[in-house]
């Protein structure tokens, strides 16, 4: 006998034999087969966030806005359908590295992807994912804003998002945000040429997620900057430190080492 789609669902996403569920057919209602399809979709969440998750911060964290572009979600076997907030993510980056790279339409479709995706989260859960998917669409709608040359409207949403993420809490199965929101405005303000802001805004992403790289070399270039050598020169020297095990060329690295070199 086939299952039908409800048994599927936990055959495939729960990983329960399909025997073991036929099994049960007569004997589950409709409020037994909501809690079962509720411990298969808990199952598999970690697996949905690190399958989304891996590859977009590996670009993110490089500034590699092309690699950001052609993300896709993989692996397409996985039942993305149950987990909108892990399909959101490389969205997320889609937008960021479109807007980073001059493709705007490009990334106004993924941000209506992003709304649509915090739509579809289900109401009622106990995390609010759907907010943390609005916290994605603000600081991607920030960016386009810049790049569209709206600096006033920009920094606007960069704050919004920022100062959102600031009131949620953090989900147990994840390590944080792939980029927080306050770490991209630190970006905006150093980009658009306000050094002693920024650095104010990556001092403020380091209490909430100390030795991030990405902030730690922020918050350097801006000290540097901003004139401030003495600070920039701890954050270089931390840098040097959190890094000193890396194979990898980093041009953060050979700021800090040109930095530290030249005192």
């Amino acid at each position: 006998m086939a299952l039908c789609p409800r048994q599927r669902t936990l055959s495939t996403v729960g990983r329960i034999p399909a025997a073991a569920v036929r099994d049960q057919e007569d004997d589950l209602d409709s409020a037994d087969f909501d809690a079962l399809e509720e411990k298969a979709r808990a199952r598999l969440s970690p697996a949905a966030y690190a399958f989304a998750a891996a590859p977009v911060r590996y670009a993110l964290e490089r500034h590699d806005w092309k690699a950001a572009v052609v993300l896709e979600i993989s692996p397409v076997w996985f039942p993305w359908k149950d987990f909108p907030h892990a399909e959101a993510i490389p969205n997320f980056a889609r937008a960021l590295g479109c807007a980073r790279t001059g493709k705007l339409a490009d990334a106004r479709r993924a941000i209506a992807k992003l709304a649509e995706l915090k739509r579809a989260e289900p109401p009622g859960q106990p995390y609010d994912w759907a907010t943390q998917i609005e916290i994605q669409e603000i600081a991607a709608q920030s960016w386009v804003a810049l790049a569209s040359g709206n600096k006033n409207d920009a920094l606007k949403l960069a704050r919004t998002a920022a100062d959102l993420e600031d009131r949620t809490e953090k989900h147990p199965v994840t390590p944080g945000s792939v980029l927080p929101a306050r770490e991209l405005l630190a970006d905006m303000l150093l980009e658009t040429g306000s050094p002693a802001a920024a650095l104010a805004e990556y001092k403020a992403t380091l209490k909430v997620t100390p030795q991030r790289f990405r902030s730690i070399a922020g918050a350097a270039r801006a000290a540097e900057l901003a004139g401030d050598r003495g600070t920039a020169k701890i954050y270089y020297t931390d840098l040097m430190t959190l890094a000193k095990n890396s194979t990898g060329a980093r041009a953060e690295l050979a700021r800090a080492a040109a930095f530290l070199g030249g005192k």
